[in-house]
C-alpha cells in the first residue's frame, strides 16, 4: 500500500510541473514584444484604448 502512495504522488507532482510548464509556455505565446523606445524611454506610455473589440451579445431565457 505504501508504494501506490508513493506512485500516486510522483504522479501527481508529474503533473503539476507538465501544467507549469503548459502554462509558462502559453504565457510566452501570448506576450507581445516591447517596442525599443518604450523599454528606453523614461516616460509612461499611456494606452488610449483606440481599437474596440466586438463583443457578441448572449441571451437568457
Amino acid at each position: 500500500m505504501r508504494n501506490a502512495n508513493i506512485v500516486a504522488a510522483a504522479l501527481t507532482a508529474a503533473l503539476v510541473t507538465l501544467q507549469l510548464a503548459g502554462l509558462a509556455m502559453l504565457e510566452r505565446s501570448h506576450a507581445q514584444p516591447a517596442a525599443p523606445a518604450q523599454v528606453s524611454g523614461s516616460q509612461p506610455v499611456l494606452c488610449t484604448g483606440g481599437t474596440e473589440v466586438p463583443v457578441p451579445q448572449s441571451h437568457y431565457d
